[in-house]
């Protein structure tokens, strides 16, 4: 397929992405990114250079297979709203050993908070299979290898059993005797305190979560013999876009963040919370298609916060481009930003 020419006049990485609708028409997705230091004093400077991710970057690259999401990909149609996922670890002010510590994140109309602790294994107690007690830790990695969640396929007679929200994860077992000396999970939310193999509550976590895991799964659609007739290669006529929010759903926005709102992160950086504003930038993006110039907004739908190590912010805005049959007939698609009104 000819991409149509891209004009880039803005500071921002620009890219394109051709896909399908649910109508068949190819869409022309328009990807735009832009990077940012977090300062020593919470100021950030725009550094450039952001990368448009094609794929899911694993955690563990030598097993992606089993492996929790460390950067997701930003080839999708559509989101609904805004994601915002952290990339880190929770970190001990001052990195002073501690046996447990606190996390909060909050961007503007959301947040989530995780009690983490360092490593404990299960035992049998005088009351039953309970968890050690924390050991000592400095930082701890935010994926979800850490938190309750797991997969058991032990019984070749019974089917797996597996937390459908968190696959990868600790503490599932078909027989809690198994456990004994496994390590337990070490990152809990708060309102859900694991203190028995029988936890049933939620994994907790602020990292991107896999196709294949709940929520998305259930927005996938169905993909049936009548699919395969009627409707491959398209999606599914019940397909819905929430499958393509990647975060973790309590840090999925109700609507779309626009810019300028407060973000607080606590005991994700050895120097202490970090506090500021998300920037505010207005996008145009524009398309000659068959000598006539159509305009589009993009839409801030991804933000991706890495507090711990290389102190960045990556924002994401996204237009889609309709394009004619013969895309030849889009001449250019022309990206500058503008200021707002």
């Amino acid at each position: 397929m000819d991409l149509p020419d891209l004009r880039n006049g803005s500071s921002a990485t620009v890219d394109l992405a051709p896909l399908l609708g649910m109508d068949g028409r190819t869409q022309m997705v328009v990807i735009i990114k832009e990077l940012y230091s977090i300062g020593v004093n919470h100021r950030l400077t725009r550094c450039g250079g952001a990368e448009v991710h094609t794929v899911d970057e694993p955690w563990d690259e030598d097993a992606p297979d089993v492996s929790s999401i460390k950067i997701p990909s930003d080839i999708c149609l559509r989101k609904p709203s805004t994601d915002i996922i952290v990339v880190g670890a929770a970190v001990a002010p001052g990195r002073a050993p501690v046996t447990e510590l606190n996390v909060l994140v909050r961007v503007g109309p959301v947040e989530k908070a995780l009690r983490c602790y360092g490593t404990r294994v299960w035992y049998q107690g005088a009351t039953g299979l309970t968890l050690t007690p924390p050991e000592p830790f400095e930082a701890l990695p935010l994926r979800w290898e850490y938190a309750f969640g797991g997969f058991d396929a032990s019984d070749p007679d019974a089917p797996p059993k597996t937390e459908a929200r968190n696959p990868v994860g600790c503490g599932v077992a078909r027989k809690a005797g198994s456990l004994i000396h496994q390590q337990g999970p070490q990152i809990e939310d708060p309102e859900f305190p694991i203190d028995s193999p029988g936890y049933s509550g939620p994994p907790a976590g602020i990292g991107a979560i896999q196709r294949h895991w709940e929520p998305r799964l259930r927005y996938a659609g169905t993909y049936d013999d009548l699919w395969m007739q009627e409707r491959m290669p398209l999606l599914p006529m019940d397909f819905d876009d929430r499958f393509n929010q990647v975060a973790e759903p309590a840090l999925v926005t109700p609507t779309y963040l626009r810019g300028d709102e407060l973000v607080e992160l606590h005991n994700l950086s050895h120097d202490g919370p970090i506090r500021f504003r998300l920037p505010k930038l207005n996008f145009y993006v524009g398309a000659s298609i068959r000598g006539e110039v159509q305009h589009f907004s993009p839409v801030l739908d991804t933000v991706i916060l890495r507090p711990s190590d290389d102190r960045t912010v990556e924002l994401t805005w996204r237009a889609a481009v309709p394009m004619p049959r013969r895309t030849r007939h889009c001449d250019w698609i022309q990206v500058h930003e503008r200021a707002w009104v």
